[in-house]
């Protein structure tokens, strides 16, 4: 089975125009076997609560690293059977790192057990097919790490240290058509 590679113009540009969705007409081959399937790959630079599945922290205000970047981001691709889904929202709040830890520990909960990839974290590299793990991950110092879901399914948050508060980044990811 062949590879359908995206150009990473194609990509980069709808993500910077915000481009609502890009239908592709595509052939896939199998076998030597043609497959008419259409590619669709969307950007948008909104994204909520709802998006993300996360609640907001209450008092939190989106943030922004630079005065040119977005606070949120919702990123979707869909080829045939394979789909990709991205929604990420970026928050400050006054509140200090373990607070806001305490708040998001609960909200994560209902989609499975929690995995906390903290700075502390050191991965074995073993674990069973679509469990979700920490082995991607490198936290900088003081920076907490949830995660919860499995790895084609999975919301996590990152919680940074900013002077007395907090910059949290909420994500949510889905692969679909990728294996189990």
């Amino acid at each position: 089975m062949r590879t359908l590679e995206i150009g990473k113009s194609i990509l980069g540009a709808a993500i910077a125009t915000g481009l609502l969705s890009l239908p592709i007409a595509a052939q896939a081959g199998d076998n030597g076997k043609n497959h008419d399937f259409n590619l669709s790959i969307g950007a948008g630079k909104s994204a909520d609560a709802r998006d993300v599945g996360l609640p907001t922290y209450p008092g939190a205000r989106p943030h922004k690293d630079n005065a040119d970047d977005d606070s949120a981001a919702h990123i979707w691709a869909v080829a045939g059977p394979f789909g990709l889904k991205v929604a990420v929202l970026k928050l400050e709040s006054n509140d200090p790192p373990d607070k806001v830890a305490a708040f998001y520990r609960p909200a994560l909960a209902k989609y499975g057990a929690l995995l906390d990839c903290s700075a502390n974290w050191h991965a074995d590299g073993k674990h069973a097919s679509g469990e979700l793990n920490c082995d991607s991950d490198s936290p900088s110092r003081g920076e907490i790490v949830f995660k919860a879901g499995k790895d084609m399914d999975q919301h996590v948050v990152a919680i940074k240290p900013n002077g007395q508060g907090s910059i949290i980044d909420l994500v949510y990811v889905r692969l679909e058509g990728f294996g189990d």
